[in-house]
């Protein structure tokens, strides 16, 4: 389970181990006890997340006016190449 940190809490991990989930959230400052994570994972989480975040910038992404799967797939192609070059 890929999260941050507003998710670190004694419950939520409760949660999640009895659901037989590995957590991949990094602690909260103010926790006494640290908990390991992927540091790895979580920055790529992160990427993606800001990747999301850029593309939904875009009225047209946001919006969805495409009908069908086929063209809002290339929209968001589109858009990611768009991110990919800085255009």
């Amino acid at each position: 389970m890929l999260a941050d940190k507003a998710f670190d809490t004694n419950a939520f991990r409760a949660v999640l181990d009895s659901l037989e989930c590995t957590p991949v959230i990094p602690p909260m400052g103010n926790r006494a006890r640290d908990f390991s994570y992927d540091a790895d994972l979580y920055t790529a989480r992160s990427q993606i997340e800001c990747t999301f975040n850029l593309l939904k910038q875009a009225r047209r992404f946001a919006t969805r006016y495409e009908k069908t799967l086929r063209n809002y797939a290339a929209v968001v192609a589109i858009g990611c190449a768009l991110l990919w070059l800085r255009i």
